[in-house]
């Protein structure tokens, strides 16, 4: 598949089988991402690969637990159900959807390693240019899986185990996760959006404006 087609064909997998990744294939992959464009030659970055199966299995229990407490936040409550009942409904929709994460044969986090070439006035810029670098890499990552076949998705619900997360994987404070994806072969590639999604979409020409802001192409 090529680079155009991928980007096209490219979704978010949240179901994957058990069969592993090539060394070959994985290798490749990381190498694409790191292609990436970043500001000075900085690499204010790093790819920490999972694969050991106990190191999978509780970044994958972070990351659905992390997604019960997005869900909690972000979804409405159904009619009548208490915060509690609201709560522990988003917990198990996150098992529901999430939980073949357990036994994906690898996971990725995108990692910010600062470099600090910044002067000391310009760190919060420095940061931005930092966190832009490590999403160009990794969307060189999900693109190049899905020429391959395989599927990725961005999740940020780590976030919400983030200090059991840096023990058990011996991250630094300095490091920075803001985002990590399981890699593998997916049950099916999803076609087109959910219809909760589907219906909040905005047509593409709404967000494209000619030549000042306030002149979309819609």
């Amino acid at each position: 598949m090529d680079a155009l087609k991928a980007i096209r064909y490219r979704r978010s997998v949240r179901s994957y089988t058990e069969t592993p990744v090539s060394e070959k294939d994985l290798e490749q992959l990381l190498r694409l991402a790191l292609l990436a464009p970043t500001g000075s030659m900085s690499q204010a970055w790093s790819l920490l690969v999972v694969r050991d199966a106990e190191q999978r299995a509780a970044l994958a229990d972070m990351v659905i637990k992390g997604g019960g407490e997005y869900f909690t936040i972000m979804r409405p409550p159904a009619e009548g159900h208490s915060p509690e009942q609201h709560a522990e409904a988003s917990h198990a929709y996150a098992e529901q959807v999430l939980g073949s994460y357990r036994t994906v044969p690898v996971w990725i986090m995108g990692l910010v390693v600062p470099r600090n070439l910044f002067p000391e006035s310009y760190s919060e810029q420095e940061a931005l240019a930092d966190e832009m670098s490590v999403a160009f890499a990794m969307e060189n990552l999900f693109v190049a899986a899905r020429a391959k076949g395989l599927g990725t998705v961005p999740t940020i619900f780590h976030w919400w185990a983030e200090d059991e997360l840096r023990e058990r994987f011996n991250l630094p404070a300095e490091v920075r996760i803001p985002v990590v994806t399981p890699l593998g072969y997916p049950t099916e590639f999803p076609e087109g959006l959910p219809p909760r999604l589907a219906a909040i979409k905005r047509p593409w020409r709404t967000l494209v404006h000619d030549d000042r802001w306030g002149n979309p192409r819609a």
